[in-house]
């Protein structure tokens, strides 16, 4: 059965009831499908669990419907729709560009000539390309100059060209901006050319592509602007454009600057004066509106490019200076946009159907299931999620949205080089990842590259995200991943008859506190591991208002993410961005210079290199990754202490504490958490079990915990190489439980919820879910302790 003849998204993530909810479905071949809505409670086929299941709603939107090809258009360029200003008769054209595939490779389904700034369709008009080997050429309607001398990836160079209408001279210049010792020159190259320019109606002018048609194939409906389609994607940067009306000698080039002196703010922008003026019809300044979807053009006649699929935007132009690293310091050092031939922001389908949640629907785990009669099949996930002040429940599951969308169509089965020296076996790939590696257009993770090999930054949700997919294994734990393993909560949560809400960190991030405010307890996923500002303070100030916490999982509130404001007025939460910096475990690393943010302008790379550390809210944080198998825990004597002796009621003291599970076979791996109160934990933090001394060796410390590589990182010989089940109270009632292992809900399923990871799980929720300040112990009861009081322990379970 192929589940790739089908495939779709929907407009939310979250919908409340009473709302509608769009879904966009592609069918690749099946005329017809059916569409029913599901709620999702266990999405894990191991056959050593409850199985897979699924409850049919009885939903006025189930039913039967048509099947439609629709396309995705990836890639990202600017445009100005057609414009008479444009259909000049004489042109000079120039900008800096840092090419990253000038020879494009044929391994890649895009290929052939790259469009840099071009009003050029079908043989007509003309334009700055890049052909197929690396070179610059100039094309006026269907006549070619080059400079034959091919690009240097990686490196600024100006390129500029003339084109007069008179004389018919076209004139094409190619300066790097680094000359090396044994390099070539590059003269400028010239020809008389005997054509007059024209134009196809309707072309539009494009930077970092070029117009491959204007037609109205319905096919087409999906591309911006629509019915033109943009071939000829750029991959690089691009600083500075600028397009002029008539042949401009190599001095009027170069004079060609905009700006004032610095002091002289009223006439900032005003460019050249006198007939040189005149001659502008575009100069595009990507410094200013970083944080936008817009080319601002600071030429006379505004025309401000219109910016599609979310290129990366505050990078180094060519006048970076190196002295300044934020780029709201000196914008107009980060006039450069990084285009890529696969970006993708929003895939821009028809509606296929839509529905309207019914009020009264309750807060839970949904999907649109969709079939054929043939067992195509696809699922569709979204949550219900109630208003703010209309909460349902004590209890609020907060799914980690955002985490689904940093590993969203990730290819890193696929594309990391040594997958089974990390995982310890020969990987498995289900078929979302081989789909994936065959239509690089539904755009990958921030877990990968693009095809020019530079770090993917920016993930949307208006796609279809093949791996938020329910039967769903990652080759990482060859084993259910974020969202089919957080329905191990769920089903825990169901089959114990919990009643319980469903909210996003979505919903939190733009909601506040007053998102968690009304519940007793909020429960974590099994990997809530990138998260926004908003976020965390939201959930800090619940802390400190006597709130509590489960934390469900490892490698929590690690990466610094963000939401793009730019696509707020189409929805909440569409595009979220992350930059990798200098530390962190990371698939790539941002370049110098490129570290903040192009939506907030705030710094990426990890929170804990911001000062905010999980370990402060939870009481543990990450410390260690491994894929080969997961273990158990063992309690230590703090779990007898009487402020947490509770959470053990029904637990004998010698058991093994999740010697059992889904995840690895065991409820203490592939991700985990220690107490480590120089990071943050409460001194006061009980460690009530841990799993030290039980790890292989294919379990290696994060690469933040230490300076230099050494022998002795890994879990047969590190201390810090564990998982510390922990439990602290907070201010005004409060308290947090954290359970610090990715593969522990994992063990909440087995022998259908009836073990000892379930009574643990089950004695702390039933307390914390319990109204009014939890009881809190004398202030002298409480033992403060520092690092060592942990480590030293740990070192002695490990003997």
């Amino acid at each position: 059965m192929s589940w790739m003849k089908m495939t779709g998204y929907a407009d939310k993530f979250s919908v409340h009831p009473g709302d509608t909810i769009k879904f966009y479905v592609n069918c690749d071949g099946p005329s017809e499908y059916q569409a029913e809505i599901v709620k999702m409670i266990h999405a894990d086929t191991n056959p050593r669990g409850p199985g897979f299941i699924e409850e049919k709603i009885d939903a006025a939107v189930n039913g039967t419907y048509k099947g439609m090809k629709q396309e995705i258009y990836s890639g990202s360029y600017g445009f100005v729709p057609d414009k008479p200003q444009f259909c000049v008769e004489s042109v000079t054209l120039q900008c800096w560009i840092w090419p990253t595939t000038p020879k494009t490779h044929p391994k890649y389904w895009k290929h052939g000539a790259q469009g840099l700034v071009t009003k050029w369709c079908d043989g007509k008009g003309y334009g700055l390309f890049i052909n197929e080997d690396g070179c610059v050429e100039f094309r006026i309607n269907d006549q070619v100059i080059t400079t034959g001398a091919p690009l240097r990836d990686h490196a600024w160079h100006f390129v500029a060209a003339s084109f007069d209408a008179e004389t018919g001279e076209a004139v094409l210049y190619h300066e790097p901006q680094v000359v090396y010792a044994l390099d070539p020159e590059i003269p400028p190259v010239s020809a008389t050319l005997s054509t007059k320019l024209a134009y196809v109606p309707g072309s539009p002018t494009v930077i970092a592509g070029y117009c491959g048609a204007v037609t109205d194939s319905p096919l087409a409906k999906a591309s911006v602007p629509q019915g033109v389609l943009i071939k000829g994607h750029y991959n690089g940067k691009i600083d500075s454009p600028r397009i002029c009306n008539r042949a401009l000698t190599r001095l009027e080039i170069e004079t060609m600057k905009l700006g004032a002196k610095p002091g002289l703010t009223e006439r900032r922008n005003s460019g050249p004066t006198g007939k040189l003026s005149e001659a502008i019809v575009a100069s595009w300044d990507f410094g200013d509106g970083i944080n936008t979807l817009i080319g601002k053009d600071k030429g006379p006649y505004l025309f401000h490019a219109t910016i599609v699929n979310c290129p990366t935007r505050a990078m180094t132009g060519y006048n970076w200076e190196g002295q300044i690293f934020d780029w709201k310091g000196a914008p107009e050092q980060y006039g450069a946009i990084h285009f890529h031939d696969d970006d993708i922001d929003d895939a821009r389908w028809q509606v296929s159907f839509e529905w309207s949640v019914p009020k009264g629907t309750s807060s839970k785990f949904y999907a649109a299931k969709l079939t054929t009669k043939d067992g195509d099949e696809d699922y569709i996930p979204f949550w219900v999620v109630p208003r703010v002040g209309e909460e349902t429940a004590k209890i609020a599951f907060m799914v980690p949205t955002i985490s689904y969308m940093a590993y969203a169509n990730e290819h890193l089965a696929n594309n990391a080089g040594g997958a089974e020296l990390l995982v310890y076996r020969v990987p498995i790939m289900q078929q979302q990842n081989m789909f994936l590696s065959e239509h690089r257009e539904y755009g990958g993770s921030i877990y990968d590259t693009h095809t020019d090999g530079s770090g993917l930054c920016l993930s949307s949700r208006l796609r279809p995200i093949l791996s938020i997919r329910p039967k769903y294994d990652h080759f990482l734990a060859q084993a259910p991943w974020q969202y089919p393993a957080d329905l191990h909560m769920i089903y825990w949560l169901e089959k114990k008859g919990y009643d319980y809400d469903v909210i996003t960190d979505e919903d939190v991030s733009y909601d506040g506190l007053a998102r968690l405010e009304n519940y007793n307890v909020v429960i974590s996923g099994s990997h809530p591991e990138h998260n926004s500002g908003p976020q965390l303070d939201a959930l800090h100030n619940y802390m400190q208002r006597g709130g509590r916490f489960m934390y469900m999982g490892a490698d929590g509130w690690y990466w610094v993410h963000s939401y793009h404001p730019a696509y707020d007025k189409q929805g909440r939460g569409i595009v979220t961005e992350m930059r990798r910096c200098e530390s962190g475990i990371r698939t790539w690393r941002a370049d110098p210079g490129e570290y903040y943010h192009q939506g907030t302008g705030e710094l990426g790379g990890m929170w804990r290199f911001r000062g905010r550390y999980l370990h402060t809210i939870a009481g543990t944080g990450m410390s260690s990754e491994g894929f080969d198998i997961s273990t158990y825990y063992s309690r230590t004597p703090e779990s007898n202490d009487a402020r947490v002796s509770w959470a053990f009621e029904g637990i004998n003291y010698d058991e093994k504490l999740g010697n059992f599970g889904l995840v690895g076979g065991g409820a203490a791996g592939t991700e985990l958490d220690i107490v480590d109160t120089m990071l943050g934990s409460p001194p006061h933090t009980l460690v009530v079990a841990t799993s030290a001394g039980r790890h292989t060796e294919g379990y290696l410390l994060v690469m933040e915990d230490y300076g230099f590589n050494q022998q002795g990182l890994d879990g047969t010989q590190h201390p810090r190489v564990r998982s510390d089940i922990a439990y602290h109270e907070t201010p005004n009632g409060g308290a947090a439980f954290a359970f610090s292992s990715i593969a522990f809900c994992g063990s909440l399923p087995w022998n259908n919820g009836d073990n000892n990871i379930s009574t643990l799980v089950g004695n702390v929720l039933n307390r914390f879910m319990k109204d009014g300040p939890l009881p809190m112990p004398e202030p002298a009861a409480i033992m403060h302790r520092g690092r060592a009081d942990y480590d030293q322990p740990m070192n002695k379970a490990r003997k």
